[in-house]
């Protein structure tokens, strides 16, 4: 029995990885190259290296190709916005469980979304969006859709309707063209997003936030990856932190998972969606 932990590490480990991350340069868009500098390539390395273990990337630009890849079950886990594989496991013929979260440059492993007004609205709080114009994600979009649906809806406070767009720039555009009183947003939207090429932080004001959540994390799915192998690559990982992250990571390094249970909105809590005519 002594001899099993040691058997396996010894034991080569190798997974299949689909990556989709914010601060990857090889999946970043190259509007925010200036922001976007991380690299996998020294943790890989020190993984072979210190722990036997070998992932190999496949790298995704578009989130929708990722979905497309987990979808037909092709790896053996992702690095991405835990809510992308979550929502697709059922569907995917898998179980994914976070092993490990990655900080972003500024060492913060969460985000959130954010409800934006333009600076000169006179809506200071969240009470005054009752029966104004929002727009929001699309369900697959946890802190866009899900998150601040939940919190409208805990609050009895109800939009008179509301736009679904995929991206951040889209939902900024549609409140700086006045098409919408108030967005939400990913908390890192106005530095790595594309609306960095024409939204500025100053033209908006922050009304309210929804609870924090993982921003990006590494997942394994427990129907190909053993719970001992789960194990095993989470232990590795959070060996590469603080001074011993690798320095093409950026921040800080990898951190253990906090438990987060996300709970998609009810049907019923979603406002009704603009009519065309009114854009």
């Amino acid at each position: 029995m002594a001899t099993s932990t040691a058997a396996r590490a010894d034991k080569p480990l190798v997974l299949m990885i689909g990556v989709n991350d914010i601060y990857c340069r090889k999946t970043a868009c190259d509007c925010i190259q200036d922001v976007a500098k991380r690299s996998y390539d020294g943790t890989l390395a020190a993984l072979a290296k210190d722990h036997n273990i070998k992932l190999e990337f496949t790298y995704f630009m578009e989130v929708m190709d990722l979905e497309k890849a987990i979808k037909a079950n092709k790896f053996d886990g992702v690095l991405c916005k835990p809510w992308t594989a979550l929502r697709l496991g059922r569907e995917a013929g898998a179980e994914f469980k976070r092993v490990a979260d990655i900080r972003d440059p500024d060492d913060k492993p969460n985000m959130t979304g954010v409800f934006v007004v333009p600076a000169k609205s006179p809506i200071r709080s969240l009470a005054g969006l009752q029966g104004k114009r929002l727009v929001f994600g699309q369900p697959d979009s946890f802190e866009k859709y899900h998150a601040p649906l939940r919190m409208l809806a805990a609050q009895n406070i109800k939009p008179a309707s509301g736009l679904y767009f995929s991206s951040c720039g889209e939902n900024l555009d549609a409140l700086m063209s006045g098409k919408v009183d108030a967005a939400v947003i990913s908390s890192y939207a106005m530095t790595a997003s594309c609306a960095v090429d024409f939204a500025k932080p100053e033209d908006f004001r922050t009304i309210a936030k929804t609870p924090e959540m993982p921003l990006t994390s590494v997942l394994v799915d427990l129907r190909k990856v053993s719970a001992a192998d789960a194990a095993r690559l989470q232990q590795a990982l959070l060996v590469l932190a603080g001074d011993k992250t690798p320095a093409d990571l950026t921040g800080k390094g990898f951190v253990a998972p906090v438990s987060w249970r996300p709970e998609p909105v009810a049907d019923e809590a979603v406002p009704p969606a603009a009519k065309a005519a009114a854009l």
